[in-house]
């Protein structure tokens, strides 16, 4: 099988230094379309088109073009500010180097291979902040629900010592007594999990109502209860959302998790809240650890520049100043980029 790949952008020459190099990596298994002529892509778009994969220039594109349902869609932006769009689409500065722009664009392309291929190993992804009111909760979902758009199943676990789940606070939603005992024991049976489980485009399990102290729990047995999920139940990736303290379980968590998302702001807290983390955390493990400064804010000061951290940022997510009551915004690009680090 090969997939259709298409590269739409007035500069021939930037098109092909790009084919050259997906060429060299992916040539037995791609066949690719290089178009620059705008009105060629307003009569190929006038039908319907399989196109598992379109790299665009944010010129060129049309939001018309969108009724094509391109699973994987990619802007080429000449400023490094994103575009923004009703279509779930990673941006990608142009004028970074190649070897970044096929990196991104190879995630996607590996996705689709290992699809292809059969099912993948099940993850876990932590996501974790010394920094409290980063936007955690929000990141979490955000990427869970990018994540199922990319076709994956996905559960969604709040571990916080005090538990919410973005504005859902009601009597339906909360843990039951059965998940309580067994989170108080850290033996957990492949019943009262699906019980408290709830069924969606991203599933939840349910939070409890009460602190973990309340209810006479330790959030260590939260590592017995990932586990009995990654062996019992049939999520392709498990999203474990933690509060910011650091204790003996988020350091068994980081040990058991595939990947830790660690969110911070710009902001003087944020640039010393995370260099305090690593005086006590040894992060250079970068496939592991994917460093987010999250809302981000361009034009503002960003006090992380001046730390350790900022060369070890790998995405930036933008602010948003809107009301998304209570869902996560996984069309955002920021989330997106993140799904497809993960896979």
């Amino acid at each position: 099988m090969r997939y259709q790949v298409y590269m739409a952008d007035a500069d021939l020459s930037y098109l092909s230094k790009l084919e050259l190099m997906l060429f060299r990596d992916y040539g037995d298994q791609i066949e690719l379309h290089l178009i620059t002529d705008s009105n060629y892509l307003d009569y190929l778009f006038a039908s319907p088109q399989m196109i598992d994969i379109l790299v665009i220039s944010d010129s060129l594109w049309k939001e018309e073009y969108k009724k094509q349902l391109i699973p994987n869609l990619f802007f080429l932006n000449e400023t490094e500010t994103p575009v923004q769009t009703e279509v779930r689409a990673v941006n990608i500065y142009k004028y970074s180097s190649v070897q970044n722009v096929i990196h991104t664009i190879g995630v996607a392309l590996k996705h689709l291979i290992k699809g292809s291929a059969g099912k993948q190993e099940k993850k876990i992804v932590l996501v974790y902040s010394p920094q409290g009111g980063c936007g955690k909760t929000t990141l979490a979902v955000g990427t869970a629900n990018a994540l199922y758009r990319l076709g994956n199943h996905v559960l969604y676990i709040n571990a916080e010592t005090i538990q919410t789940f973005l504005g859902k606070e009601n009597d339906d939603i909360w843990g039951n007594r059965a998940l309580i005992s067994a989170l108080s024991t850290g033996r957990f049976s492949k019943e009262v999990l699906e019980d408290n489980i709830v069924k969606g485009e991203v599933d939840y399990l349910r939070p409890l109502q009460y602190s973990l102290l309340a209810n006479g729990i330790r959030d260590m047995h939260y590592t017995s209860l990932i586990h009995s999920v990654k062996e019992l139940l049939p999520y392709d990736y498990i999203i474990v959302d933690t509060s910011s303290e650091f204790n003996d379980f988020k350091a068994q968590m980081i040990a058991m998790a595939n990947q830790i998302l660690i969110p911070c702001l710009q902001d003087e807290q944020g640039a010393a809240k995370m260099e305090a983390m690593l005086r006590n955390l040894n992060a250079s493990d970068k496939r592991k650890y994917v460093f987010i400064c999250n809302m981000y804010r361009i034009g503002e000061k960003n006090l992380l520049l001046d730390t350790p951290i900022w060369p070890m940022i790998h995405y930036k997510v933008p602010y948003r100043d809107e009301n998304t009551d209570g869902k996560a915004e996984d069309t955002n690009s920021g989330y997106m980029e993140i799904a497809y680090s993960l896979v």
